[in-house]
């Protein structure tokens, strides 16, 4: 099951068939619109150009992880889903103990996808509901059962809709005034904001913050506060022990039931089963 992967670095773009990587795949599932695997780098390298057959999407789980493709260079955090279209060829930098979560779509869930209407081009999100449907789906890929098959193909099919939104409308359409606004929020995410006192310190009515919020976020300030303090409590469970009641204080929840609430119904299980999840990768033995 584990041995399709690249072992040499070979000179010129390499070509990879679907469930072909660099690295060891730990574990794999396939269905009719999805191949799943779970890939690990036990050592730093930087892997030789190459292209993917198969458009895909990759979690990172955790470790260090840099692209650089079409121009561009990128370098990625935990927690960061990003979506490649099928041939797009890039060359790699990973760090020892990078993880991933390969999402990789078969011709019939290209097929599945492409009926559903245009994808956007390559993108990525770090803490998003992408993010968050990728690690129920690598929950599900390491605890496989029969009835898993129906909850990683209704999970893969959430993700894959992903791709089908509309990019964030570009920076000129966004007035700097909502950066400070944005910027407030991100550097106090454990106090209780006031949209009055939010559009006050922004200079701008709070009707048309709302709306303006709104239309550059495609949510309330609200929700994205919410979804702010989750990522950040998210780094926090990835990155220690550091006890629930105290993550929950210092993000502005109101206890730790609260916390656990939030944080379930965002990212779609526990904090300490989330906890549990990136520590079960750590202790998986790979060669």
């Amino acid at each position: 099951m584990n041995e399709p992967k690249v072992g040499c670095d070979c000179h010129g773009p390499r070509d990879l068939a679907a469930g072909e990587f660099y690295g060891h795949v730990v574990r794999r599932q396939v269905s009719q619109q999805f191949l799943l695997s779970e890939i690990h780098h036990a050592r730093c390298r930087a892997l030789p150009a190459h292209a993917h057959q198969a458009a895909y999407f990759s979690l990172l789980v955790e470790g260090r992880y840099a692209e650089r493709y079409e121009g561009r260079h990128h370098e990625y955090d935990p927690l960061t889903v990003w979506w490649h279209r099928s041939g797009v060829v890039h060359d790699d930098e990973v760090g020892g103990g990078a993880r991933f979560l390969n999402i990789e779509l078969t011709p019939q869930g290209r097929a599945l996808v492409e009926e559903a209407g245009p994808s956007r081009r390559d993108f990525h999100e770090r803490g998003t509901r992408i993010a968050w449907l990728a690690c129920r789906l690598l929950h599900e890929l390491r605890r496989w059962q029969p009835c898993s098959a129906l909850v990683a193909e209704n999970l893969a099919l959430e993700i894959a809709g992903c791709a089908l939104r509309q990019p964030e409308p570009p920076a000129s359409a966004r007035p700097a005034w909502l950066d400070r606004v944005v910027d407030k929020l991100r550097s106090e995410p454990d106090r209780r904001h006031y949209t009055f006192a939010l559009a006050d310190d922004a200079g701008v009515h709070p009707v048309y913050l709302a709306s303006t919020f709104r239309r550059v976020y495609r949510q309330t300030i609200g929700e994205y506060l919410r979804e702010l303090r989750v990522r950040l409590a998210a780094d926090l469970l990835r990155g220690g022990d550091m006890p629930l009641a105290q993550i929950a204080a210092a993000l502005g929840f109101a206890d730790q039931a609260h916390f656990t609430r939030t944080f379930g119904r965002t990212v779609g299980m526990a904090p300490s089963a989330f906890r549990n999840l990136l520590r079960e990768g750590r202790a998986v033995g790979t060669s």
